[in-house]
């Protein structure tokens, strides 16, 4: 599993197919559980550092892997599309962490869970040294499913999720 730092642009990184750079909709993210948001293909991460770097790690699988929420405080998991096979981890903008590519079966629809902590701790923080919050982005291949909230602590819209 490789851990690298990701640049974080208002509240944001994303999980990008190929060069589809979809911005979301602000209604989406109000929408959505509060730190991972699907989007007509990959999603954004909603972190709590507002500008700087976060930390992120990925751990691919042929199949969905026991939940283990020993260490962090939030997570979901969600269907996201991939229509290139391209799926990455990426900072819009900046440069590419050189994360693994998420989708290594080629396109398709793949589950991301999105495991988080210390996102409360850097709430709205700003700077270029990486944070104490942390990312897991764990993936495997699967046919699209419901959403599966985990645990959430904090909505970018101030409002709690309410599977929370």
């Amino acid at each position: 599993m490789r851990t690298v730092p990701v640049t974080v642009t208002y509240h944001l990184f994303y999980l990008i197919d190929y060069q589809d750079e979809t911005v979301p909709a602000p209604n989406s993210l109000e929408e959505s559980n509060g730190l991972i948001c699907p989007l007509r293909t990959g999603a954004v991460v909603i972190t709590g550092t507002d500008m700087g770097k976060v930390t992120v790690s990925v751990d691919l699988h042929e199949a969905e892997p026991e939940l283990s929420m020993d260490g962090w405080d939030e997570g979901a998991d969600v269907s996201v599309h991939a229509p290139h096979g391209k799926l990455n981890v990426d900072a819009v903008g900046y440069e590419f962490p050189g994360l693994p590519e998420l989708s290594a079966h080629g396109p398709g629809w793949y589950r991301i869970r999105c495991l988080a902590r210390n996102r409360l701790a850097e709430l709205n923080s700003i700077g270029s040294a990486p944070r104490s919050e942390e990312y897991l982005i764990v993936c495997w291949p699967s046919p699209p499913a419901p959403e599966r909230v985990h645990g959430i602590q904090w909505h970018l819209s101030g409002r709690p999720h309410a599977g929370s």
